[in-house]
This record gives C-alpha cells, sequence and structure tokens, in this order.
C-alpha cells in the first residue's frame, strides 16, 4: 500500500469533520412566528410582550455580532425586572432565540470579523 494513501484517508477524514453545515439566517418574520408559538408557560400578554420587544431586536441594524448580543442582553434584563417569575421563562427562552440570531446572522455572512 502506498504510503500516501493513509494521508489522503486522512485529510478527506479531517475535512469532514471541518465543514459543519452551516445553518440558516433566522428572518424576522420566522422570529416572530417562532416565538409567538412557544410560550415557555407564559400567560398569553406576556408571551405578546416578549415576543413584541424582541422583535424590535431583529429587525433593528448591528455592526458585529457584539451588538447583537448586548441588545439581546439589554432586553432580557429590562424584561426580567418587570415581569412575573412565569413570565421569566419566556423571557430566557426568547434571549436564547435572540442569541441564535445574531449567531446565524453574522456567522453566516462572515460580518463579525
Amino acid at each position: 500500500m502506498p504510503r500516501y494513501i493513509p494521508l489522503a484517508l486522512l485529510v478527506c477524514c479531517l475535512a469532514a469533520v471541518g465543514c459543519a453545515k452551516v445553518q440558516p439566517i433566522i428572518t424576522p418574520q420566522e422570529f416572530e412566528a417562532s416565538c409567538r408559538q412557544a410560550a415557555a408557560g407564559a400567560d398569553p400578554a406576556c408571551a405578546a410582550r416578549v415576543c413584541d420587544v424582541y422583535q424590535a431586536v431583529v429587525t433593528d441594524y448591528y455592526e458585529d455580532m457584539n451588538g447583537c448580543y448586548a441588545a439581546c442582553k439589554d432586553r432580557e434584563e429590562s424584561l426580567l425586572a418587570s415581569v412575573s417569575s412565569p413570565c421569566g421563562a419566556k423571557v430566557k427562552a426568547a434571549h436564547a432565540a435572540c442569541r441564535e440570531f445574531c449567531n446565524r446572522k453574522f456567522y453566516r455572512c462572515n460580518c463579525a470579523k
């Protein structure tokens, strides 16, 4: 067996592992629909308020991923200071979805350099 075949197999394996499928960008419409479907134990008024607050984040413009993350965190802090405990789970879920939105948006377009 030639020496280059094991090396070629190693390179192919490493390339296959290193090329994970990139998740598509989440559109503001997809974010809103997902947010409104997942109540996370919150009453309808709370869920609507949380989704409206985070919808403003995903429709705004940010220079980079850190700016997007900061907007998600700011909304989380302000909401958690003013909502009941059952609504807190919805805030946490929406915050996680907001960060995922930022990840996909900036990772996919490679804007966060």
